[in-house]
C-alpha cells in the first residue's frame, strides 16, 4: 500500500448543507490506512453581506458591533468541523478570508496545493444557476482539483 498523505479542503459557512459537506470531508481524511495522516483544512469566506447570515444563526448573535457579530458567525461556522475533527484525530487547518466565495475558494485550493475540495451546493436548478450563479458551480468549473460536490 502507498504511503500517500492528501489535502482535503472544505468550505463552511454554517449552512446544513455545509455541515453535511463537512461531514463528508472529515469521513474522507479520517479514512486513510497508511502510516501518514492526511491534512485537512476549513475554509470560511467572510463576504461583505453580513444579513446572509442572519437566518442561519440568529439563536445567540447579539445585535451589536460588527465584530463581535462576526466573530459569532465565524465560530459558530467553524463548530461542526472542529468537533468532528477532534472527534477523528485529524489535524485541522482553519482559514478565514474576505471576498467573493468561489473565485476565494478556488484560489486557496490552488494556493494550498489542495488534492481534494469538498463543498456544499443546495441544488438549485438551472435557469436559477444561470441568472444568480452558484458557488459550487463556479468552483467545479474552476477549480484545478479534484470537487466533491455534496447536496443538499
Amino acid at each position: 500500500m502507498l504511503d500517500i498523505r492528501r489535502k482535503i479542503m472544505v468550505a463552511v459557512d454554517g449552512s446544513a448543507v455545509s455541515d453535511k459537506a463537512v461531514y463528508e470531508a472529515v469521513w474522507l481524511a479520517g479514512n486513510q490506512r497508511s502510516n501518514l495522516k492526511n491534512e485537512l483544512i476549513a475554509v470560511f469566506v467572510k463576504t461583505d453581506r453580513m444579513r446572509d447570515y442572519d437566518d442561519l444563526f440568529v439563536r445567540g448573535i447579539p445585535a451589536g458591533e460588527i465584530d463581535d457579530r462576526w466573530e459569532k458567525i465565524i465560530e459558530n461556522a467553524f463548530f461542526v468541523v472542529r468537533k468532528l475533527a477532534a472527534e477523528k484525530d485529524i489535524v485541522l487547518e482553519t482559514i478565514v478570508v474576505e471576498g467573493e466565495p468561489a473565485s476565494t475558494i478556488v484560489g486557496l485550493a490552488h494556493n494550498h496545493d489542495v488534492d481534494l475540495l469538498v463543498i456544499g451546493s443546495t441544488g438549485k436548478g438551472a435557469v436559477k444557476r444561470a441568472f444568480l450563479g452558484s458557488v459550487s458551480a463556479e468552483v467545479i468549473e474552476h477549480a484545478g482539483c479534484g470537487v466533491y460536490v455534496v447536496r443538499a
